[in-house]
């Protein structure tokens, strides 16, 4: 199979880790970075459009789809998170490949809480062969907008990045804490974070826009800088005794990345309660969930006192992320083997 894949490709991005996936299931794949470096001028215009709900292709990325078409024979045309993406490049591709079936793949959602900079995308649903969304609440959107062929999926997890690591004397001391979180700031998260910490249970704090929101000068002193990425990320999981994990109700996550990543490196994991997660893992068996802070709380001191007990729930998450298929590889199998058999409308 010759595959297209358009998304983001640098270090720490899970579209690099699905692309790595189709190649290790033996699949011809050539990328295209959706996201490349850009100047100053066009990075502040690009805030400046995104702001406004626009979004502009500096970097030419149609055009690179285009030239690469033009050039080989593809199966398969595979677009993550395709904000840039034009409609008019879509049917160019049918045109003149009829058989490359036409695949978008967005973990996030547009009709969230954070609508602005999705309108372009908004206008190539229809354009699509197949669609894999998040969220089940997407699929009846994106077919109210001409959508076809909407699967939900899964998120996964690198077998080679997320897995159980023997932290050196060193790590151990940079890394180690009872518990800990990371993500971007939210302010839910932010508001049971700082309650856990108000009832002395410090929380180890890793993630993008913390500073200067509302709850900082409670997390300030427990905030150990902005997102990690790669074997970095692996290391700060594995260092916890305790991982946080709470969804992005902005977002109407049901999962995320971490939901995976998090057992997968052995580690022991409580999560916000959602159906999904209640589905993927045994509560109190392979993770544990919480809904409430009052339940957060009174889950996080019986764990920090039954070291023991966490560890035999960490263990079975473990297994069950092995023995279920949730590392990316797997999920990718299914997803292309979808893409490439469902019957088109």
């Amino acid at each position: 199979m010759n595959i297209l894949f358009v998304g983001h490709l640098s270090e720490g991005q899970t579209s690099l880790e699905r692309m790595k996936a189709m190649q290790a299931l033996g699949y011809r794949v050539t990328g295209i970075e959706s996201g490349p470096p850009m100047s100053t001028w066009q990075r502040v215009a690009g805030k400046i459009a995104r702001s406004a709900g626009l979004n502009h292709d500096y970097a030419g990325l149609n055009g690179q789809i285009l030239d690469t078409c033009g050039r080989q024979h593809f199966d398969l045309l595979w677009v993550e998170k395709g904000t840039l993406v034009k409609p008019s490049t879509l049917r160019r591709v049918k045109e003149r490949q009829a058989e490359c079936r036409l695949v978008h793949l967005n973990p996030d959602d547009p009709f969230g809480a954070y609508r602005s900079g999705w309108d372009r995308f908004i206008t190539t649903i229809p354009f699509y062969d197949i669609h894999f969304v998040a969220r089940t609440q997407n699929i009846e959107e994106y077919a109210r907008l001409g959508g076809k062929n909407i699967f939900a999926y899964d998120r996964s997890f690198s077998k080679s990045l997320h897995r159980p690591v023997d932290l050196t004397l060193e790590e151990k001391k940079a890394y180690g804490v009872p518990v800990g979180f990371v993500g971007s700031y939210a302010h839910d998260r932010a508001g049971m974070i700082a309650g856990l910490i108000g009832h002395d249970i410090p929380v180890a704090v890793y993630g993008n826009g913390w500073p200067n929101q509302k709850y900082w000068d409670i997390i300030r002193q427990h905030y150990r800088g902005p997102s990690r990425f790669g074997a970095e990320y692996a290391r700060i999981i594995n260092g916890m005794g305790i991982a946080l994990h709470f969804l992005r109700r902005e977002n109407r996550d049901e999962q995320d990345s971490r939901t995976f990543e998090i057992p997968a490196c052995g580690v022991f994991m409580i999560a916000e309660r959602s159906p999904k997660h209640e589905m993927l893992f045994k509560e109190d068996q392979e993770a544990v969930f919480f809904e409430t802070f009052e339940e957060l709380l009174d889950k996080v001191r019986f764990y920090l006192s039954h070291p023991e007990k966490a560890g035999q729930i960490a263990a079975a998450g473990y297994r069950r992320c092995m023995e279920s298929g949730y590392d990316h590889q797997s999920r990718m199998k299914t997803y292309t083997d979808i893409a490439m058999t469902t019957k088109l409308s």
